[in-house]
C-alpha cells in the first residue's frame, strides 16, 4: 500500500460511498464524484453531519458542462480538461496541430491497430502487463504497479454498463488502452495508458484520436480528461485539443473545525500555497528521487518474479 493510499479512508453514509483525505483538516467527498450528480446537497450534508466518520469538510463539484454556480455555499473554481466537440473533422483540422496529426498517422505506419476491446481475461492480462512495466510514471509513483490480476479486474470493471475499452495492439500485443465512461452530457476518459517501451509507436495519440472519433459518432458534445494540469500530461492534453473548463466546487463545513478551516483556507493543499517556480523545483526533485529509488527497486522485483 502506497503512502498516498494510507492517507485516504473510505466510508458509507446515507447510502453513498465517500473518501476522506487529510490529517489536520479532514475533507470528504463522493468517491464517484465524476459519475454521480448531486441534485440535493442538503440531504447529503444532513447525513454527513450525523455520520461524518471524522470528516470536517464536505466537498462536491458540478459536473461538465455546468460552469454556472447553482448553490450558495463556499465555492472555488475546479479546473478540468475538456474537449468541446462539434465533429471529428473539426477536431482534426482545427483543434490539434500538425505534429499531433503526424503522430497519429505514424502509429498506423508503425503497425499499431486501435480497436474496441472486450473486457475479458486476455485484456485484463494486457492491462496488468502495462501496469507492471514501471513503478514511476510522469515523475510520480505509479499506484497500480503492484496490482494483482484480481485488483486490475476489480478496479477497471466499474461502470461496465456505460463504458467502452479501446486497445492499441502491435502485432497482437496490447501496448496501450483507454477506458471511456459515457455520461448523459459528456464522455470521461477514466484510463489512458501506453507502454513506455513502445513510445516510438505513438499509441497514446492514436488512442486519443479514436476516442474523439467514437465520441463524435455517438453525438457527445464534451470529452473530459481529469484535472487541468501544467505538468507533462497537461502538455499532452493541450496538444490533443483539450482546454480548461472551470467548474464550481463547493466546500461545506460539517463542524466548528471545518468552519474555522474554511475561513482560514486550511483546506487548501500545499500546492495552492507555494509559488509555481518552487513547485516546479519540488516536482523535479521528486522525479529524480523516484527515478533513482523506485525504478531500481522495481527492476529488482521484476528480476525475482
Amino acid at each position: 500500500m502506497s503512502l498516498q493510499e494510507r492517507r485516504v479512508h473510505y466510508f458509507f453514509s446515507g447510502g453513498r460511498h465517500y473518501y476522506r483525505r487529510g490529517r489536520l483538516i479532514r475533507v470528504c467527498g463522493l468517491v464517484n464524484a465524476w459519475y454521480e450528480t448531486v441534485d440535493d446537497p442538503e440531504t447529503l450534508i444532513r447525513s454527513l453531519k450525523v455520520d461524518s466518520h471524522g470528516s470536517d469538510v464536505f466537498t462536491f463539484f458540478q459536473r461538465v458542462p455546468h460552469i454556472n454556480q447553482k448553490y450558495p455555499y463556499c465555492m472555488e473554481p475546479y479546473s478540468v480538461s475538456v474537449i468541446e466537440l462539434t465533429s471529428y473533422d473539426d477536431w482534426w483540422n482545427n483543434c490539434i496541430g500538425k505534429k499531433t496529426r503526424q503522430m497519429v498517422k505514424k502509429a498506423k505506419k508503425k503497425d499499431v491497430e486501435i480497436r474496441i476491446a472486450d473486457f475479458d481475461d486476455d485484456f485484463i492480462r494486457g492491462i496488468h502487463g502495462i501496469y507492471r512495466e514501471t513503478p514511476v510514471r510522469a515523475g510520480k509513483r505509479f499506484p497500480h504497479y503492484q496490482d494483482s490480476l484480481d485488483t486490475v479486474r476489480k478496479e477497471n470493471g466499474t461502470f461496465l454498463d456505460r463504458s467502452v475499452f479501446l486497445g492499441a495492439y502491435h502485432h497482437g500485443e496490447l501496448i496501450g488502452f483507454t477506458k471511456i465512461v459515457f455520461e448523459d452530457e459528456f464522455a470521461d476518459i477514466l484510463q489512458h495508458l501506453s507502454k513506455i517501451s513502445y513510445r516510438d509507436k505513438c499509441s497514446t495519440n492514436a488512442l486519443l484520436a479514436k476516442v474523439v472519433e467514437l465520441c463524435a459518432m455517438r453525438g457527445m458534445r464534451y470529452i473530459a480528461y481529469g484535472d487541468w494540469d501544467s505538468s507533462g500530461i497537461g502538455d499532452f492534453k493541450r496538444h490533443n485539443g483539450f482546454v480548461r473548463m472551470d467548474l464550481p466546487r463547493y466546500y461545506i463545513p460539517l463542524n466548528r473545525v471545518g468552519a474555522v478551516a474554511l475561513g482560514l483556507k486550511l483546506h487548501w493543499p500545499i500546492s495552492r500555497v507555494l509559488p509555481e517556480n518552487m513547485l516546479r523545483i519540488l516536482r523535479n526533485m521528486r522525479s529524480v528521487w523516484y527515478e533513482r529509488n523506485l525504478k531500481s527497486s522495481g527492476s529488482e522485483q521484476n528480476d525475482l518474479s
